[in-house]
Formats: structure tokens, C-alpha cells, sequence
């Protein structure tokens, strides 16, 4: 489940990134130049790259947004992760939210959180996109991201990876949020991101004890592409990451 993408040097922090929806840890690998000395590791969520014959339905603690959150939080727990940086990207926000608020309830105090392009958890998606067909579903990905269009009029593309695409959207228009106050947590978006609700995004207080407020980004939904470095760089200033 946890991929390594930069060991850091010794002592140093540890970012835990989670990617948004039919995404991957590779989509971060970039932020090795920009926080150089940082350890930096990805979860990986079923259906994809090392997990391709997995699926959510083999996590023992369910085959739901919470079900992910509970699994990535014990393969932190056992990595010997102990103050993690967890970073998600639209689903991978509330993923990293529910991480946190799982280590928490653990006795885990020192979990710092930057949730990017996502609103809170009351204000989550209403959509029902994982039970509409193959055109709608990729249409709705090609409209947050239009460089991905080529992409995915590949036929092997679409057979491979858009089952995984559909239950990562059952999951975060499933989630049910435990509304668990976790340590800090840092709020980001695209200044041109129509996916979130800017007067809205100061909803995430509520759900941690020290709050930044909202920062804005340049950039749309997927404004941290490579070789983007805002998000990285953002951290430093808010976490003190190096």
C-alpha cells in the first residue's frame, strides 16, 4: 500500500501523499526536487500499479472510504511513521482526513493535514457518477482534467483502469465522515478550480484543533501537476518542511 518516492534524510519529516480519484503516487514523484531532504511516500489504492489485482472489497475493514483510511493508517502505523504529513488531492483529501482522524482516535497527537482542491466533508459530492455508464464516468474525469481526453479514448486504457476509477468514485460518493477533530490541517485549492467552493473551504476548521486558513493556489483542479511546485513549497511555509 505505501510506494517510496524520496527517502529524506535522516530525522526528517515524512509526507504521506494521497492521490485523488483513478489516481496514483506517481503523480507526486516530482516533489522529490522540491522537498529534497524530505521522505516522501504514496498510498496506493487498489487497482493500480502494484495493487492491480486487488480490490477494495479485500479490505478487511470494508470496502468503503473509511475501510481506505483505516488500512493506510495501520501500514503508516507499522512503517513506524510516528508525526506523518498527510497530503491528499481531491478524493485524497478526505482519505487523508480520515487517516489522521483514524491515528488519532489511536493516541496519535502530532498528525499535521494539507487537504487540496476538496470542500469539507459536509459539503461532499452528491453525485451518483459510479453507477453511471463508461461515456459519463469519463466524460466527468475528462471535464476536471481535459489533457487526460487522448487518454482515455484508448480502448486498453479504459479496459484497465477505468473499473478502478468507478469504485474509487463509489467511495467518495459513498463517504460517511466521522467528523473526528484531528491536530492541524492546512486547506489549499486552485484559484480556477470549479470543483470547490471557495466560500466554503473555511468548513474545515471545524474539524481540527490549529487551523491555516485557505490558501489559493494558481491553477485549476489539477494545478499541481508536474512540475508544479506550489503545493510542496506551501507546505514548507505552513509545516516548516525542508
Amino acid at each position: 500500500m505505501l510506494t517510496a518516492l524520496n527517502q529524506g534524510v535522516p530525522g526528517s519529516p515524512t509526507v504521506v501523499v494521497f492521490p485523488h480519484a483513478g489516481g496514483s503516487p506517481r503523480f507526486f514523484q516530482h516533489w522529490r526536487t522540491v522537498l529534497p531532504t524530505t521522505t516522501l511516500v504514496g498510498v496506493t489504492y487498489p487497482g493500480r500499479d502494484t495493487r492491480l489485482d486487488e480490490s477494495y472489497a479485500d479490505n478487511p475493514y470494508g470496502d468503503d472510504l473509511l475501510g481506505l483510511a483505516r488500512s493506510a493508517a495501520d501500514a503508516i502505523s507499522h512503517a513506524g511513521i510516528a508525526s506523518p504529513v498527510l497530503v491528499g488531492h481531491s478524493m485524497g483529501a478526505y482519505v487523508a482526513y480520515e487517516v489522521a482522524a483514524a491515528l488519532t482516535r489511536a493516541g496519535t497527537t502530532a498528525v499535521r493535514v494539507a487537504v487540496c482542491g476538496q470542500n469539507p466533508p459536509e459539503d461532499r459530492p452528491t453525485t451518483a457518477l459510479h453507477l453511471a455508464d463508461d461515456a459519463d464516468l469519463v466524460a466527468d474525469m475528462v471535464r476536471q482534467d481535459p489533457d487526460s481526453a487522448p487518454l482515455w479514448q484508448l480502448d486498453d486504457v479504459r479496459s484497465m483502469f477505468l473499473p478502478a476509477v468507478r469504485e474509487d468514485y463509489r467511495l467518495l460518493e459513498t463517504y460517511t465522515p466521522t467528523a473526528t477533530v484531528v491536530a492541524e490541517l492546512l486547506v489549499c485549492h486552485g484559484d480556477r478550480d470549479h470543483e470547490v467552493s471557495p466560500d466554503r473551504l473555511d468548513g474545515w476548521r471545524r474539524h481540527a484543533t490549529r487551523f491555516h486558513p485557505p490558501v489559493a493556489l494558481s491553477g485549476g483542479h489539477f494545478f499541481l501537476k508536474a512540475p508544479d511546485a506550489q503545493l510542496p513549497r506551501q507546505l514548507t511555509t505552513s509545516f516548516g518542511l525542508s
